[in-house]
């Protein structure tokens, strides 16, 4: 027996004739009757009865009957939601992300994605990059959107673009408004920083190394981008971190960066997952969407970056001017002659 058996017996006792059974499924009659038989041989007993011209069932066919509807009700069931995978609309995928990108670059991107796909399970784990990495290649995550920095080997990365790295500092605080700082100007100044033996913290003495301060004053060590960013505003110290993380606050004026005479340092970001492990139809659609918007979305964060440097320039340039002038004018007014 089978499901075509059902479904044939189903219509025999719908339309009450094995006739018109038959004209429903495009059968011939002596066809519809070996189904039914199938089905009655399968169970060991008569399942349907001539009565008053109609074909009813039996006391056994009317249980058989409600199995079979609630069978087939199910395999439809099943069925919608295979193809529904197939088709990437349904599934759940697992995304690692840092504190930074997880929180601030992530959500929008998910917003939209699941506008598209209602039927996504988008999960996110926040964490630091070797244990996001850790359990990409356990399992437990499908892919990681990561710093793409000591990547174990048995991982893959795809480049989705580069992100800047910047020094913040409160309204109030010296540097706020300078035109340019050297990097001998940061030694005199307190630090708040990611916890030492981090992967973040590593990362950010390796950057500082690069730039060339080599000695830093950490006056606080704080986790999380945010507790950075509420000490840097109350004027503690100098803050490290990632443009995407502290983008509003800049914007707002709640935090300034500090303009640098050296280049911006720049991370790659990067997409993680194992090459080896099967990926759904929904992740594989998750995937290259999330590649697509992150790579828009961290080429227009460095435009306006560039744009509000240029900004900062030409503000700090009329400054500058109003200062000579008011100079000027002093000097003519105390001139004797």
């Amino acid at each position: 027996m089978n499901l075509r058996h059902l479904e044939v017996f189903c219509a025999v006792v719908g339309c009450e004739s094995f006739s018109a059974a038959a004209e429903q499924l495009i059968m011939t009659q002596p066809a519809v009757s070996m189904q039914v038989q199938a089905v009655e041989r399968h169970f060991g007993v008569q399942l349907l009865e001539r009565r008053n011209r109609r074909t009813v069932p039996t006391e056994a066919g009317q249980v058989v009957y409600k199995w079979a509807l609630n069978v087939l009700r199910t395999e439809s069931l099943a069925r919608k939601g295979i193809d529904d995978l197939k088709h990437a609309q349904a599934g759940r995928v697992v995304v690692g992300s840092s504190m930074t990108i997880g929180s601030h670059v992530l959500p929008p991107i998910l917003s939209r994605f699941k506008r598209q796909h209602a039927g996504a399970e988008i999960v996110v784990r926040l964490g630091e990059r070797p244990e996001i990495c850790g359990e990409i290649i356990n399992g437990t995550i499908d892919c990681g959107v990561v710093i793409a920095r000591e990547i174990p080997p048995d991982l893959k990365v795809e480049p989705l673009g580069r992100e800047a790295v910047v020094f913040i500092c409160g309204p109030g605080h010296r540097l706020a408004h300078r035109k340019r700082v050297c990097i001998e100007d940061l030694e005199q100044e307190s630090f708040i920083l990611a916890p030492s033996g981090s992967s973040y913290r590593r990362l950010i003495d390796e950057l500082l190394a690069e730039q060339g301060l080599r000695k830093v004053t950490v006056f606080m060590e704080l986790d999380g981008t945010d507790s950075v960013k509420r000490a840097v505003q109350q004027g503690l110290g100098i803050g490290v971190a990632l443009r995407s993380g502290v983008e509003w606050e800049l914007e707002h004026g709640l935090l300034h960066e500090v303009p640098m005479r050296t280049a911006t340092p720049l991370v790659d970001i990067g997409l993680v997952y194992h090459p080896r492990r099967h990926q759904s139809p929904m992740i594989e659609s998750f995937t290259s969407y999330l590649k697509d918007q992150l790579s828009e979305q961290l080429r227009r964060s460095r435009e306006r970056a560039s744009a509000v440097a240029c900004s900062e320039l030409v503000r700090a340039g009329r400054r500058s001017a109003r200062r000579a002038a008011v100079s000027t004018n002093g000097a003519t007014d105390s001139d004797p002659h």
